[in-house]
């Protein structure tokens, strides 16, 4: 049993230790809610932190400050120079970065963000087509927290739409993992908005090349369980809009003479959205028929889409991890060899539930 005194001695040492940990006034600190990174020059770096600026009015305005520098670090210890309050990282929503600095490797940039203690692992991160800068500059997000809009965005495409789910701790995960390449959300300013535009692909840390948004359904459905809306133009021009219930890709390995195969069985349960048929006239829907066409279509679409990983020797499917999991033997320098001619069957499996009139 612990005696009263001692008891009393360890309340009074745990009290006069927390003492020492910085306290803030929410009026009197800067919180960076947003962080972007761009080319500025062959060496240097430019860095932009935005953060939320609160008046007594309860009105708020949105403050972006740009400063260039060598290193994240150092570009905050600039601004932090030039700043009345100081700058708090507690808050962060978003990490963007240009896709000119993305190409030669975005590492330095993440890892100070892991190593934060006061950022959490949840944060958004995406690529910019263009530069980070001045996307956050946008006049049009001067009153409207920039960052928040960002953050929104990409996790409502995520929840809702054909993004699949990505933040700071997935991109580490797939970073560290042998035999997987990360991936993140490509976005840009087009005219007064910000758009996503597909989903930058990476070797190592060094972006490579790009999914335009017409390829995120397939991706997602390799990936994710539930992608969302997706039009299906088949055979004689029948348009065919389905709404994904639940979909599941499982991934089989195989040792053949030494080398891996692949094999996807993507099974999705789908609710029909939209049924229009190329003849314009009333007519049933044929679900055996047209479950047939867009397992056909997907398989396809499946297929062009992992040539295209193979033809830039980017693994974001992860065949490596999945091939070093079932094979004992494996060696990271001859999967690098296989992986460009590597065998990869997808078969799909849907089924249509039918809803409306068109019964």
């Amino acid at each position: 049993m612990i005696h009263r005194s001692t008891f009393g001695l360890f309340l009074i040492l745990l009290l006069s230790g927390c003492s020492f940990l910085p306290t803030y006034i929410v009026n009197e600190i800067d919180m960076s809610q947003g962080v972007g990174y761009d080319l500025a020059g062959k060496k240097d770096i430019k860095g932009t932190i935005v953060f939320p600026i609160f008046k007594r009015d309860k009105t708020s305005t949105t403050e972006v400050r740009t400063a260039i520098g060598k290193s994240s670090k150092d570009i905050r210890s600039i601004l932090n120079n030039e700043s009345r309050y100081p700058l708090v990282s507690g808050q962060l929503r978003v990490a963007l970065y240009g896709k000119k600095m993305a190409k030669k490797g975005i590492n330095d940039f993440v890892d100070t963000l892991h190593r934060d203690p006061a950022i959490g692992s949840l944060v958004q991160m995406a690529i910019v087509d263009g530069d980070a800068n001045e996307l956050f500059k946008m006049k049009k997000y001067k009153n409207e927290n920039v960052s928040l809009h960002i953050q929104d965005l990409l996790e409502q495409n995520m929840k809702m739409g054909l993004l699949p789910q990505t933040n700071l701790q997935s991109y580490l995960f797939q970073l560290f993992q042998i035999g997987q390449d990360p991936y993140l959300p490509f976005i840009k300013k087009e005219s007064d908005n910000i758009r996503i535009t597909g989903l930058a692909l990476f070797k190592h840390d060094q972006f490579v090349t790009s999914i335009p948004m017409e390829d995120l359904f397939i991706f997602k459905t390799l990936v994710d369980k539930r992608p969302g809306l997706r039009q299906f133009i088949l055979d004689n021009r029948d348009k065919v809009v389905l709404d994904t219930i639940d979909s599941n890709a499982k991934y089989k390995v195989k040792i053949v003479h030494g080398k891996p195969e692949f094999t996807i069985n993507l099974k999705m349960k789908t609710r029909l959205h939209e049924f229009a048929p190329s003849e314009k006239q009333r007519q049933s829907f044929d679900k055996k028929k047209y479950q047939k066409q867009v397992e056909k279509e997907l398989e396809k679409n499946a297929i062009n889409i992992v040539n295209q990983f193979k033809k830039h020797q980017v693994d974001p499917l992860g065949l490596g991890a999945k091939y070093k999991e079932h094979f004992r033997g494996f060696n990271e320098k001859e999967w690098k060899m296989y992986y460009p001619n590597v065998k990869v069957v997808v078969n799909a499996d849907v089924e249509i539930e039918q809803t409306g009139t068109i019964d």
